[in-house]
């Protein structure tokens, strides 16, 4: 028999330690888009990312979304999370939870599962928080247009058929 199977004592105490998984160790990815940065499109990310620029758009974040104290976003967000320091004006759509510091100023629509305000915050718009409806609320403009008013009853008047007469 060319290959015989023998018992080896071994000594597993010395080898080394399997390697760790690389993903494991590594903080999660941050996006960094600074004070200098101006950027207007459709912006997509797929980690987190932190706005200290100037935005104009639409911002896709697969993660969360931080705009910081000196931003200034004119766009439509939509992320897992959405943290505001800085100025935002338009829609953010928010799967999860949405925060508002005191030093932010946010203008649009906000659609969350959950959301935080701090005392400070300055805020103008409609907030729906919950589930996704399956039919869209009404846009700002549809929702603070003219009140809608019903036509007054009819006014019966009685008369008296002797003093008629």
């Amino acid at each position: 028999m060319p290959f015989k199977k023998t018992k080896k004592n071994v000594d597993r105490s010395s080898s080394p330690p399997a390697s760790p998984d690389v993903k494991a160790l590594s903080p999660p990815s941050e996006t960094f888009l600074g004070e200098a940065s101006v950027l207007a499109g459709d912006l997509r990310f797929a980690d987190d990312v932190r706005i200290e620029g100037r935005i104009e758009g639409q911002i896709h974040g697969s993660r969360s979304v931080v705009v910081a104290a000196p931003a200034e976003v004119d766009a439509t967000i939509e992320a897992e999370s959405v943290e505001i320091h800085g100025r935002v004006v338009g829609d953010l759509y928010v799967r999860r939870q949405t925060i508002l510091h005191k030093s932010a100023s946010v203008e649009g629509e906000i659609h969350t599962a959950g959301i935080v305000v701090e005392e400070g915050a300055r805020f103008r718009g409609v907030i729906v928080i919950g589930p996704e409806e399956s039919e869209p609320l009404p846009s700002l403009e549809e929702a603070s247009g003219p009140a809608k008013t019903r036509e007054p009853a009819p006014v019966i008047v009685a008369r008296d058929e002797d003093s008629a007469a």
